[in-house]
C-alpha cells in the first residue's frame, strides 16, 4: 500500500484536481451547530494557519480523486465558497465572484465544465441549487441530506450578510471598498486553512484506510462500516445503476420510516445475533468483516433487505402479511410484547421466529407458544416484578434465535423450542415476588394505564376465550367512583375493562350499584364477586386485587 502525505492549504487542495465523494460514504449530515462551529473556527482573527485535520483520498486519474475521509469538511468549505461567490456577485464584484467560482467549477482538457467537488447522494440538489453560478429554477426532490445542505448554506449566508452589514457605511464608494475587503479576508481565511492531504493509489486501499480510521472512533457506527464492506465486495458495473447501494438505501428507508424510527445499527446487530455467535455492538463489525466475503455477500444483503421488513413488523405487526382470522391472537401477542410491555431485548429471537414463520418452517402453534413464552416471562419478571434484565437474558435470546435459525429440520426446531421453554420456566419469579408488586399497580400512575388495560384484557380473555372485546377500544372504569376515594381506589381490584361506549357520561361517577345494574342490563359479563357484592369499598377492592394477583400468576401468565 503506497501512501502519500503532504501539508497543504485548502486552496492548493481545490486547485490540484477534482474530487468525488464515493457511494460508500455517508451523506452530508452536519447540523447547524457543526456549521456554526466550523465557521467560527475558520474565520477567527485569533487563529492563523488553522489546521482542520486530514483529507484522505485515492487516485481515480492523475487529477481526479475519491474522498475517503473529510467529506463533511470539504462539502462545507465548498458551500462557504459558494456563499462568498454569491455575495461578491450580489455586491457587483463580478471578477472576484468568477475567481472564487474557479475553485467551485473548473474545466477539463476538453474544456468541459465540471464541479471540483462531485457527490452522488445529493445530486442534483448541491450542483443545481448551490454550486452553480446561475441557479437552476427547476424543482428538485429534497430529502434529509438536501435540507442539511440548504441549512448549511443559509447559516453561512447569514454570517456573511451580518458581517457585510457591520462594515457598510453611508458613503457608497467607500462601502463598496470596505465590503469587498471584508469578503476578501473571509475568502482568504477559508482558502488558507491547513490540512494534511493523504493520497492512496487505489480504492481498495481507500476502503481499508476508511475502516482503520473509523473502526475505533465514535463517528461511524457498525452499520456505516458494514455498508462500506458490502459495497467494497459488490463493485458497481454501471454509473447509472447501483443495485447494491439501492438495496442498502431501501433497508435504511424501511427502518427509518417506521412509526417509531429504527436505527440501522440496531437492526443490523439484532439480525447478526439471530444467526451468529453473540457479539456486542462494538464487536459487531469485526465479526461481519470476518464472515461476509465475495462468496456470500449477495445473499447476506438480500436477506438483510427481506429481514428489514420483518424487523419493522416486530413493532408494527399489521404491516406483515402473515396473519389470518385464526392467527390474530399471535399478532396480538407480538404487539403486546413490543408495544405494551416495551420489550426490545428479545428482538433477535422475534426476528428469527418471523423469518422461519414467513418461510413456513414454523407452524402457527409453535409461533403462538414462542411469543407466549416471551410475553409471559416479561410480564411476570420485567413489567410487574420490576426485576432487571441482565446480559444473560440478551445472550439467552440470541442463543435460542441462533439455534432456531440453524435448526436442520422440524425435529431440531421442536427440540430448540422445548429447551427455550425450559430456560424461561427457570427464570420465572416466585409468587412471593410477583404478587406484592402486582398489588402496587395503580391507575394513578399514568405510565401504568396501558399495563392495567392489558392485564384486565388478558384476564377476561382467559376466563372467557369467546368474549369479543377489542383491547384498543376498551377503557378502564372504576367500580368505586374515583371522585370519592377510598384505600385502593386506583388498584386493579377496583378496575374493570369496558367497551368505550359504557365509559364517560354513561357510567361517569355513578355509585357502584348503579354501574353494576347498567352493565348487567347491557349483558356485560361481570365477575361473581362483583354481582354478589352488597357494597363496594376498600375491603372488597383489596380482596379482589389479591384474587386477581393469584389468578394472574397461576393461570393467565403461567408457563405450564
Amino acid at each position: 500500500m503506497k501512501i502519500q502525505c503532504i501539508d497543504r492549504d485548502v486552496r492548493q487542495v481545490l486547485e490540484s484536481g477534482t474530487y468525488v465523494i464515493p457511494r460508500f460514504q455517508r451523506p452530508f449530515s452536519w447540523d447547524r451547530s457543526n456549521v456554526e462551529e466550523f465557521w467560527s473556527d475558520s474565520t477567527s482573527d485569533v487563529k492563523r494557519d488553522y489546521f482542520i485535520g486530514a483529507f484522505v483520498t485515492y487516485n481515480i486519474t492523475s487529477s481526479s480523486y475519491g474522498v475517503v475521509d473529510g467529506q463533511q469538511r470539504l462539502t462545507t468549505i465548498t458551500i462557504a465558497l459558494c456563499a462568498i461567490r454569491d455575495k461578491y456577485q450580489e455586491l457587483g464584484h463580478a471578477s472576484a465572484a468568477k475567481g472564487v467560482h474557479r475553485l467551485i467549477e473548473t474545466r477539463d482538457l476538453d474544456n468541459q465544465a465540471q464541479f471540483v467537488l462531485g457527490t452522488e447522494s445529493s445530486y442534483p440538489f448541491l450542483q443545481a441549487k448551490i454550486q452553480s453560478f446561475i441557479k437552476d429554477d427547476e424543482d428538485v426532490d429534497v430529502g434529509e441530506e438536501e435540507l442539511a445542505l440548504e441549512d448549511a448554506y443559509s447559516v453561512i449566508r447569514w454570517y456573511i450578510d451580518t458581517g457585510i452589514e457591520e462594515v457598510t457605511v453611508p458613503d457608497a464608494a467607500k462601502s463598496k471598498r470596505e465590503t469587498k475587503k471584508w469578503l476578501d479576508q473571509i475568502r482568504d481565511k477559508i482558502l488558507s486553512l491547513k490540512v494534511i492531504s493523504i493520497t492512496l493509489d487505489n480504492q481498495e486501499d481507500a476502503y481499508t484506510i476508511f475502516e482503520t480510521l473509523n473502526t475505533r472512533g465514535k463517528d461511524l457506527t457498525a452499520a456505516d462500516l458494514a455498508k462500506n464492506h458490502f459495497l467494497r465486495l459488490l463493485p458497481t458495473k454501471s454509473k447509472s445503476i447501483d443495485r447494491p447501494k439501492d438495496n442498502w438505501l431501501e433497508i435504511q428507508e424501511t427502518l427509518e420510516h417506521a412509526t417509531r424510527p429504527i436505527q440501522v445499527k440496531t437492526f443490523l446487530h439484532h439480525y447478526w445475533l439471530s444467526k451468529h455467535p453473540f457479539v456486542t455492538e462494538k464487536q459487531l463489525f469485526r465479526s461481519i468483516r470476518t464472515s461476509v466475503n465475495h462468496a456470500n455477500v449477495r445473499s447476506v444483503l438480500a436477506e438483510l433487505k427481506t429481514d428489514s421488513q420483518l424487523y419493522r413488523g416486530i413493532t408494527e405487526p399489521d404491516t406483515l402479511g402473515l396473519w389470518n382470522k385464526q392467527t390474530i391472537d399471535i399478532k396480538d401477542s407480538l404487539y403486546c410484547i413490543t408495544n405494551i410491555l416495551n420489550i426490545q431485548i428479545a428482538n433477535p429471537l422475534l426476528l428469527a421466529i418471523l423469518r422461519l414463520y414467513s418461510a413456513r418452517r414454523l407452524k402457527d402453534g409453535q409461533v403462538r407458544e414462542l411469543f407466549g413464552l416471551v410475553e409471559k416471562y416479561h410480564y411476570l419478571y420485567t413489567t410487574v416484578s420490576a426485576l432487571p434484565s441482565s446480559g444473560g437474558v440478551s445472550q439467552m435470546y440470541a442463543a435460542h434465535a441462533r439455534d432456531l435459525s440453524n435448526a436442520a429440520d422440524a425435529n431440531a426446531l421442536g427440540l430448540s423450542i422445548q429447551e427455550f421453554k425450559r430456560k424461561i420456566k427457570a427464570r420465572i419469579p416466585s409468587k412471593d415476588v410477583f404478587v406484592p408488586n402486582f398489588k402496587l399497580l395503580s391507575y394513578a400512575n399514568t405510565r401504568q394505564r396501558d399495563i392495567l388495560r392489558y392485564t384486565l384484557w388478558r384476564v377476561m380473555k382467559s376466563r372467557n376465550a369467546a368474549l369479543d372485546i377489542e383491547r384498543t377500544a376498551a377503557t378502564l372504569e372504576h367500580l368505586h367512583p374515583q371522585s370519592t376515594p377510598v384505600v385502593g381506589v386506583h388498584s386493579l381490584g377496583n378496575l374493570i375493562l369496558v367497551p368505550s361506549k359504557f365509559n364517560g357520561e354513561v357510567l361517569g361517577s355513578k355509585a357502584f350499584a348503579d354501574k353494576r345494574a347498567l352493565l348487567a342490563s347491557a349483558g356485560y359479563p361481570l365477575e361473581a364477586e362483583i354481582l354478589s357484592a352488597t357494597s363496594w369499598g376498600s375491603a372488597e377492592i383489596i380482596k379482589r386485587t389479591a384474587a386477581l394477583a393469584e389468578y394472574a400468576y397461576a393461570e393467565v401468565w403461567a408457563v405450564q
